[in-house]
């Protein structure tokens, strides 16, 4: 397959065949796994390479998601697909609400202050579970910002940057 990987996004992972009727097992990278109800092909991302899969039916599984494709009807068949990634081009993943973001989206944005001041880019979201953090780098220096509106004044996606107003502390002078 000649598909240029670069605008797939994960949407879960496949650990393992499941049962004799060609589902496999995946651990769901959404905050909604009924998502797959929507979607109708995949790529499979592994050590063989990139595959294309349309997707038959899916349902939940404890805290998993069983998917069936469409030719994969027995466990060898399921089995023989292996480990991997699933994807599916970022332009078919469902939009958010205004003021939500994807992760991919906050990842790679450069932080200014209100005053104007460069902090860096944000490199990584921690997830906290109050509220998630967001870990700026510029060079060595490091500052953790978190994402709450009163602190978070803008995000501009064409521009890649986003504005923040931080608590008093929180930033170096």
């Amino acid at each position: 397959m000649t598909r240029d990987e670069s605008d797939l996004i994960s949407v879960g992972e496949i650990i393992k065949a499941q049962g004799i009727r060609g589902e496999v097992k995946i651990i769901p990278h959404t905050d909604n796994p009924n998502r797959f109800g929507q979607i109708r092909r995949v790529y499979l991302k592994n050590d063989k390479g990139l595959r294309e899969l349309e997707l038959e039916s899916y349902r939940l599984f404890k805290e998993f998601v069983l998917l069936k494709f469409l030719g994969i009807d027995d466990l060898t068949a399921a089995a023989s697909l292996g480990r991997g990634l699933i994807m599916i081009p970022a332009s078919e993943r469902p939009e958010l609400t205004d003021g939500r973001y994807y992760y991919d989206q906050i990842e790679g944005l450069k932080v200014f202050t209100i005053d104007g001041k460069y902090l860096g880019v944000i490199v990584q979201i921690l997830e906290t579970g109050a509220n998630d953090v967001y870990l700026i780098r510029d060079g060595t220096r490091e500052t953790l910002i978190p994402a709450l509106k009163s602190v978070i004044k803008e995000i501009d996606l064409g521009q890649s940057r986003m504005l923040v107003d931080p608590l008093p502390g929180l930033v170096e002078e």
